[in-house]
């Protein structure tokens, strides 16, 4: 884990070199001096990743086989696995290109710039995006399914669909109200934290494969509106479609999780407050 992060930490402060000289600045042009885009961009996306690795580091013990899943070579189900493996290794690829993006939402907070910041944050969180297919189907593959894995994967998903439609506001190739999908997850978590300390029931949700479908979708839309030019006239309706989508789908949750809908195989529901 160190190692990972030392080397993600060595290739930000890079890349962040590399920003700050003459030729990137001449095809980028921006409206702060390139040493301010090169540090902004730096220290932002160095910020994510010092935090993403201190939360994989934190759920350390997580790195484990499954209770009930099958025997990974000489690791039993419920026993620590060597090393991270390659499923989190991508996971955490993943983040690192979401912390990317990340900064350039902070060099963007200077004002306007140019298209080429747009198209960084567009294929930095498109491959992020596309990559999401790729950790899960290597741990299957490899037999390597950890709990610290989904956990990142989550983490990583929901902080993505947080910064990267905040890069698109910033650079204005988003509408502000899109912003409503990259909060929505952590509104929903925390009206569950609430009705806990409030000692309110809160119920547990049923299985919908749904859930992903509709977060897969806004992962899908985010590049294609985060990149100038690319189907503009459209972008306004596809985007509010499927936030709207989404939108319904947490409230649709917020009904299970407060016991006002029924579960399909829950014989004894709650009686709705």
């Amino acid at each position: 884990m160190l190692e990972t992060g030392g080397a993600a930490a060595a290739a930000t402060l890079g890349f962040g070199v590399l920003l700050a000289t003459d030729w990137v600045w001449l095809v980028s042009r921006a409206a702060p001096s390139p040493e301010t885009a090169a540090a902004t961009w730096a220290a932002g996306t160095l910020l994510v990743v010092v935090g993403l690795c201190a939360y994989a580091y934190a759920n350390a013990d997580e790195n484990v086989a499954p209770e009930g899943g099958r025997a990974s070579g000489s690791t039993e189900p419920g026993h620590p696995y060597d090393g991270l493996g390659v499923p989190t290794a991508v996971t955490l690829v993943r983040g690192f290109l979401v912390a990317g993006v990340a900064g350039i939402a902070g060099v963007a907070l200077y004002g306007p710039l140019s298209p080429s910041w747009a198209w960084g944050a567009a294929v930095g969180y498109g491959v992020a995006a596309a990559l999401d297919a790729l950790d899960g189907a290597l741990a299957r593959r490899l037999d390597r399914v950890s709990r610290l894995g989904g956990r990142l994967d989550t983490a990583v998903d929901a902080f993505g669909l947080l910064v990267a439609p905040l890069a698109g506001v910033l650079l204005g190739e988003l509408a502000w109200w899109y912003l409503s999908v990259g909060v929505a997850r952590y509104v929903f978590l925390a009206g569950i934290g609430l009705r806990e300390r409030a000692d309110r029931p809160t119920f547990d949700l049923p299985p919908r494969a749904s859930r992903r479908v509709l977060a897969g979708i806004q992962m899908a839309v985010v590049p294609l509106a985060l990149a100038p030019g690319v189907f503009d006239p459209w972008m306004p309706l596809v985007t509010g479609v499927a936030a709207a989508a989404l939108l319904l789908g947490f409230a649709r949750d917020w009904g299970y999780v407060s016991g006002r809908f029924r579960r399909d195989d829950d014989g004894n529901a709650s009686v709705p407050e």
